[in-house]
């Protein structure tokens, strides 16, 4: 697994992005996929709700944690699999638990495709009274065909479209095409007749591969006589072929007929080839030269997105079909999260770059009939015609929530982005276009109050209501939660280069959004029976791993962050003898502001006795050398940690290294070891170890992993200590 991969992205032993897939154990309804298991399992979002876990993979019948191999035929390939299950914690913090399957493909054997897959290079038969065309008189022809060079009103495909039409008749063809070589394949551009366009055909089953290998032109009298050419005729009998270069690009023009040619062709014959290849070649400069215009006008430079004019010209014929259907069409203006950190880290540059990949993943969720566009700086919108329900809208977020998921690497940098959207639907919300547009803009800034990273609709009463369709004020939001699960951040200790300790950290996995950000217990558990059950969860969790990794000779602390701080959970897991021997292997983390009342301070006091009498040991999380001071000293702490914003500027800053530094002294002349948090460069963490700092977490070590793939990670890097 890479070092910089996250748990949306993650990557097993071969370096493989892994799939994953969360789903209802009751039913085996799928609940949640990326984008890779998506690709993998061949998952259309419109077959997504009626598709059970056991369509894909029979083996997931079987429920409980475990590790196994299977094998998934797809229709292009057979993968072997590696799958590993485990089970997604519900309680009163968690309304609905789910399993979450991780999959990694360990081979690939591709299907051969069928030769009649491959469309042959279509031809036409003429019915039996059809009357073949003659050639035109030779003077008339020329003329002809100059007058649609010249001529003034056609568009520069309508010219191309009449030229091949007038050279069938100059000729005494009855069919055309123009194809572009692509790899080892034509592509039929344009035709006469019109439905012919669109065909791809193999070159080396193709009549025009005999001009592309001459370069130049090839015709063929009568195809009865050629043997080369009698396979791939299909039912004509003659043809004439010209290769020619524009650019980069290789073109062949070839005319066809059923009937063979009496005569052969003249020089005059081969001269008005060469003035058609000439008007056409004018027509595909043009057309390259009126699409270069257009995206000028109509794309959005950085992106290649279509603009805010394309966007709007495109809603205005999504709302004028609603209105000439009777339908419904939506606009969701999306807003990214997160983005300004990328600019602030990388600069302009990088930001600019980042946001170009958001567009071409965004572009990449849509089906073909959604359009989607770039507002300006990191907003975008997408314009649905013909909206049927609410569940399409979400289907989008869902999409959109999966792609983002995944890291931008920038540098030695990666981000975790997410998106904030608002939806404002035809004609329920606005009976106009800009009143639409204000909607779905306010609907989305509703969605960033709210914390982001979720879609916003408009009620009735001119609120805004999340994708369930309650309205933000509720927390349908949690009941739609499909699990949580504990991942893992390495701490890296300095002074020997191991990795002695991890911080957990909870990973929320939700049905639109997919893999959400690391959270706090108390931004999660709503009341006090709520914060107990997320404890009691947390500790048995991380005890539990803690006694399997140790077990596995990967003897590492975790340190925890709790919600409750109750001792009855403590005493609950202390009597499982199975679980006390990780439970002493936690270290459990206090806020300094946990400390500022007194009678919270008096409680979390008593907590911490109880827990250091049991061999449990404690770290301080966001120490800044002074603070509480006076009442943190006496209490049995292992570690603090210095948070993000005070070792940011560390390499570079005079002031911030000072400050750093001053903290350092302060918590080791109290006894404590110090780590850093938030380290993203070497530099950073060259800083750090100059001044004593014991360990370091962060990006630059590791992103937060699941269990499954910290134990892959440290084995491979022999990262892990001796006996912690």
């Amino acid at each position: 697994m890479s070092e910089q991969a996250p748990p949306g992205s993650r990557r097993g032993d071969s370096g493989v992005s892994l799939a994953l897939l969360v789903f209802d154990p009751s039913n085996g309804a799928i609940s949640y996929v990326n984008a890779i298991a998506a690709a993998l399992f061949e998952l259309r979002d419109d077959r997504l709700p009626e598709t059970r876990v056991t369509d894909l993979l029979p083996e997931l019948a079987s429920l409980g944690p475990r590790t196994f191999s299977a094998v998934w035929r797809g229709r292009r390939a057979t993968h072997e699999l590696a799958v590993h299950l485990e089970q997604l914690k519900g309680a009163s913090f968690a309304r609905v638990g789910a399993m979450l399957a991780t999959i990694e493909v360990l081979s690939s054997t591709a299907v051969a495709e069928p030769e009649l897959r491959r469309e042959p290079e279509p031809v036409l038969v003429p019915e039996p009274e059809l009357e073949f065309a003659e050639p035109l008189p030779r003077g008339d022809r020329l003329q002809a065909l100059w007058s649609l060079v010249i001529r003034r009103g056609l568009g520069a495909s309508e010219q191309i479209r009449a030229i091949l039409l007038e050279g069938t008749r100059g000729l005494g063809m009855e069919s055309a095409t123009l194809a572009r070589l692509d790899g080892q394949e034509l592509v039929v551009e344009f035709a006469e007749p019109l439905e012919l366009a669109g065909s791809r055909t193999a070159l080396d089953r193709s009549i025009a591969r005999g001009a592309l290998s001459r370069s130049g032109t090839f015709a063929v009298l009568d195809v009865a006589r050629d043997p080369e050419f009698t396979a791939s005729a299909m039912g004509m009998r003659s043809f004439l072929s010209a290769a020619f270069r524009i650019g980069d690009n290789r073109w062949v023009l070839t005319f066809s007929s059923v009937r063979p040619r009496e005569s052969p062709f003249d020089d005059e014959d081969w001269r008005y080839v060469e003035d058609l290849i000439e008007a056409v070649s004018r027509g595909i400069e043009r057309r390259e030269s009126d699409a270069h215009i257009e995206r000028l006008a109509y794309s959005d430079a950085l992106t290649s997105l279509p603009n805010r004019i394309a966007l709007l010209a495109r809603l205005d014929e999504a709302l004028a079909e609603a209105d000439a259907l009777g339908g419904r069409a939506a606009v969701l203006f999306l807003d990214i999260d997160g983005f300004k950190g990328v600019n602030d880290t990388v600069g302009h540059r990088g930001g600019d770059t980042v946001l170009a990949e958001v567009a071409e993943r965004l572009r990449g969720t849509l089906r073909r009939e959604e359009y989607i566009g770039r507002l300006g700086g990191d907003e975008f919108a997408i314009v649905m015609p013909r909206v049927a329900s609410r569940t399409e809208i979400e289907s989008i977020a869902q999409r959109i929530g999966g792609v983002l998921t995944f890291p931008f690497g920038i540098d030695d940098y990666r981000f975790s982005l997410s998106a904030s959207i608002g939806v404002a639907i035809y004609p329920d919300d606005a009976s106009g276009r800009d009143d639409l547009l204000a909607c779905a803009d306010a609907a989305m800034y509703a969605a960033k109050d709210d914390g982001g990273s979720r879609v916003r609709f408009r009620d009735p009463t001119g609120g805004f209501e999340n994708g369930t369709g309650t309205t933000t004020s509720a927390l349908a939001s949690d009941q739609r939660d499909a699990g949580y699960l504990l991942c893992y951040q390495p701490i890296l200790d300095l002074a020997s280069g191991r990795i002695n300790a991890v911080e957990a950290l909870i990973r929320r996995i939700h049905p639109l959004h997919g893999l959400l950000a690391p959270e706090r217990g108390w931004s999660i558990a709503r009341d006090e029976n709520g914060r107990r059950a997320l404890d009691r969860w947390v500790l048995r969790e991380a005890a539990a791993q803690a006694r399997t990794w140790a077990a596995a000779g990967l003897p590492v602390r975790i340190d925890v962050n709790l919600a409750a701080y109750d001792v009855r959970e403590i005493d609950a897991i202390l009597e499982d003898a199975e679980l006390a021997s990780g439970l002493r292997r936690l270290r459990i983390e206090l806020a300094p502001e946990q400390f500022a009342d007194p009678e919270q301070a008096g409680r979390i006091v008593e907590f911490i006795g109880h827990c250091a009498s049991n061999g449990i040991g404690f770290a301080l999380d966001g120490f800044n050398g002074f603070g509480m001071l006076p009442s943190l000293a006496s209490l049995p702490i292992d570690a603090v940690k210095l948070d993000r914003p005070l070792i940011e500027g560390v390499g570079s800053s005079r002031t911030a290294r000072a400050i750093v530094e001053g903290s350092i002294v302060v918590a080791k002349s109290l006894g404590w070891n110090v780590i850093a948090k938030g380290v993203e460069n070497a530099a950073q963490q060259e800083a750090l170890a100059s001044l004593g700092c014991d360990g370091v977490q962060g990006f630059f070590v590791a992103h937060p992993m699941t269990a499954v793939d910290l134990g892959t990670w440290l084995r491979e890097r022999r990262y892990v200590g001796r006996e912690a």
